[in-house]
């Protein structure tokens, strides 16, 4: 009787790992002197508008290594005022980018509608009712923008430094770039309409007036 003995299979090498960087939304305390609120968190964007490099630092939590960190001064809320702690300062555990469009949708009512993005870093508006397109909020170089595919350049002059008053602002400038027609979702930002109004609603009520 022969016995045939199966060789045992060598183990091959591991395939060589992926670097995969995350985005990790967390909670930072920055601390800064200056004469008012205002100027701290002037200071505070202007400082924290590019990312800060973490390579030669190391810095690693267990298996992780944090390579890079970037401050979004939209979301900043007031800690501490010299030694006096602020009550409730932390920030809203909800208010993510898309978050800001999750209220700016309430606050225009009408059949908008909001939509997060990947691990709600951006948000999406738009109103299927009129066909307005898609708005999106992010975040580039520590500034909201509001982005429509129909413009050259995103708005970055959203004023605030909370949910509401963030939100108020990008419901705002929604509002400024539709045409006042209810039913209609064209953009006024052409220029070619007047009162409010895009080109072809314009032209349909001069055609009216004339009648």
């Amino acid at each position: 009787m022969t016995t045939h003995t199966q060789p045992t299979p060598t183990p091959a090498d591991p395939a060589p790992g992926t670097q995969y960087t995350l985005l990790v939304p967390g909670l930072i305390t920055v601390s800064i002197t200056a004469p008012t609120e205002t100027a701290a968190r002037n200071e505070l964007a202007l400082e924290g508008a590019d990312t800060i490099g973490l390579h030669d630092l190391h810095l690693t939590v267990g298996p992780l290594a944090i390579t890079g960190l970037d401050l979004v001064p939209a979301a900043a809320k007031l800690d501490k005022t010299g030694d006096t702690l602020v009550d409730d300062s932390l920030p809203d555990a909800d208010f993510h980018i898309s978050d800001i469009a999750r209220v700016a949708a309430r606050l225009l009512g009408n059949n908008w509608t909001a939509t997060a993005g990947p691990y709600a870093v951006t948000g999406h508006l738009q109103n299927k009712t009129r066909d307005t397109g898609t708005y999106t909020l992010s975040v580039t170089a520590g500034t909201l923008h509001l982005h429509h595919e129909r413009w050259a350049d995103p708005r970055a002059d959203l004023d605030g430094h909370t949910l509401p008053t963030l939100a108020e602002a990008v419901a705002t400038a929604i509002l400024d770039d539709l045409c006042r027609n209810e039913h209609c979702g064209q953009s006024t930002a052409d220029g070619e309409g007047y009162d409010g109004e895009c080109g072809n609603c314009a032209d349909r009520t001069a055609c009216a007036t004339t009648d």
